[in-house]
């Protein structure tokens, strides 16, 4: 495995575990909201439910914050954009085309000839393009959820106690998946370019995941219902 491969298999199992994490937790209430048998269901296991969700919005903070987090160590967002510009060796006509021939056992594909053709060559400017995508992104988080996972989830900050609202007044469901979108769509980019060696838009991309989560989540409390 290339050392891009290692880096977006990285990166998109942090950007999931945030995606999941939080869908999970925003669908339980809009399940239990509209499904009256399963809101009792949930009500008589309140302190089990309570401390799952709990759960999730610890999850989905912490690893909010690994993909902006600043210590120049960490696998941030920003770090991987980074790294694809430093490596833009890896994403060159004659890195794909050996990518596909041993993904092909040393053997050519027929296709292969004309389909070098349409490869495109990324250049340093459309990974800096990412990371001016992603740092309004990166601003938000600094500014409204940052606070919440050092002073309520990394340390009990003794100024939050009995302020807690205040900090989460700040947050809006909405902004948080624009980021979701925006750091999912980041990863969707990146792979195109390197798996496909196709150039696209972040606007090409449109997550999923809520719906995977839901799906699953429904089928799940629709048995602890039952």
């Amino acid at each position: 495995m290339s050392a891009i491969e290692e880096l977006l298999k990285e990166y998109r199992g942090d950007v999931n575990v945030a995606a999941y994490s939080f869908y999970a937790w925003k669908n339980i209430n809009n399940l239990a909201a509209h499904d009256p048998a399963l809101l009792k269901a949930l009500e008589r296991n309140a302190l089990s439910w309570n401390l799952i969700v709990h759960a999730l919005q610890v999850t989905f903070l912490s690893a909010l914050g690994r993909l902006f987090d600043r210590d120049k160590r960490s696998l941030t967002a920003r770090k991987f954009i980074d790294k694809c510009e430093t490596a833009l060796d890896q994403f060159t006509k004659p890195a794909f085309e050996a990518r596909r021939l041993a993904s092909n056992h040393g053997i050519r594909p027929d296709y292969l000839d004309e389909y070098l053709l349409g490869v495109y060559e990324p250049v340093a400017t459309d990974f800096q393009a990412l990371a001016a995508a992603i740092a309004p992104w990166e601003a938000v988080y600094n500014s409204n959820y940052r606070p919440i996972r050092h002073k309520l989830i990394a340390h009990k900050d003794l100024a939050t106690i009995g302020g807690t609202d205040s900090l989460f007044a700040k947050t809006n469901i909405g902004e948080v998946e624009a980021i979701l979108a925006a750091l999912y769509q980041v990863a969707a980019v990146v792979e195109q370019l390197y798996e496909n060696g196709r150039l696209s838009n972040l606007a090409d991309h449109k997550p999923h995941e809520e719906g995977y989560v839901r799906q699953d989540l429904d089928s799940l409390l629709r048995k602890v219902a039952a």
